[in-house]
This record gives C-alpha cells, structure tokens and sequence, in this order.
C-alpha cells in the first residue's frame, strides 16, 4: 500500500510527462551479473541556459541477475547537452529479493533500501544501503549495495533544448 501511495505521489500528469526508457547490464551487489530496464519519467526545467535539456521526474527500473532481482521507485534528474556527454543521476527507494547465490547477501532473503546512482555518457554507478526482512541465522543483515556497468537510452529522439511554441489560433 505505502509503495503504491508513493508510485502514485511520484507520477505527473500524464500529458505532461515525457518518457526516458534505459537499459543496462551491471556488475555489483547483491544481484552480481544482472540485467536492467527502466523508464524515467519528468518535465524540463524551463531556464536561461542555451543549448541543453534538463528534466525531472520519477524513475521506475526492474532488475534481474545472477544473485537477486529488484524493483526500484524514486526520482531522476537528466541533462542532455547539445554536443557534449548525457548525466543523468537517480534516488531510488528499492526491495531487492535474492536467489541461491547472491554476492555478499543472504540467499533467498528480502531486503529494502535506498540506492542512488550517477551516469555519465554510458558509465553507470550506483551504491546503496539495505536492510533484510526477515529473521535469518546466516548472511548479511544489513547489505552495502554497490554496481558498475552500463546504461543506454532506448530510441534515438533527443528532446530539443527549447520546446515548440504552441499555437493559440488567434
């Protein structure tokens, strides 16, 4: 129920949003190997400077690997220059359920937490911390999360630094 208020609390109007879909493969903990796919939500930020996007919103990523798979809901922050290299940065709050053999985790255990991650150009990192569920004689109670890998925008549409002018029809 608090996961759906926050989802809800998180997403702007839908004819407002505009959507950044990713994906990426990573190396780290708990999930070791794992494969990523998520969608950035947001607006752009109106300003002064020229020549580059900046937008805000919620993120939602799902991820699935070797050791674990995790569902991660928080907010982004992306800038896409014109010529030069894309940043885009996330705070996510995230429940990761582990399998047989995680790295550094409790195998077949849940834990929650806070992760937050920074990209730049395809470069992607992240750390976190976490906290296991359950009650649990062996593995970590409270697990340090960390990855390294890479993070690709699906599609190739950039959005324009500046938004068409609307017209009113008078």
């Amino acid at each position: 129920m608090c996961l759906g208020l926050l989802v809800c609390g998180l997403f702007p109007g839908a004819a407002h949003a505009k959507a950044f879909p990713y994906w990426g493969v990573s190396f780290g903990t708990p999930e070791r190997t794992a494969a990523h796919l998520g969608v950035s939500f947001g607006r752009d930020i109106p300003g002064d400077a020229e020549g580059f996007a900046i937008g805000t919103g919620p993120v939602v990523e799902v991820s699935a690997g070797m050791g674990g798979g995790s569902l991660g809901v928080g907010r982004s922050l992306l800038i896409l220059p014109e010529d030069s290299i894309r940043v885009y940065a996330d705070v996510k709050a995230v429940a990761t359920r582990t399998w047989d053999k995680p790295r550094a985790a409790s195998p077949h255990a849940t834990y929650v937490g806070i992760e937050g991650g920074l990209s730049v150009a395809f470069v992607r990192l992240n750390v976190g911390v976490a906290k296991r569920v359950e009650q649990k004689t062996r593995g970590a109670n409270v697990l340090f999360t960390w990855g390294a890998g890479i993070q690709i925008r699906i599609g190739s549409r950039r959005p324009s630094a500046h938004p068409p002018e609307v017209n009113s029809g008078r």
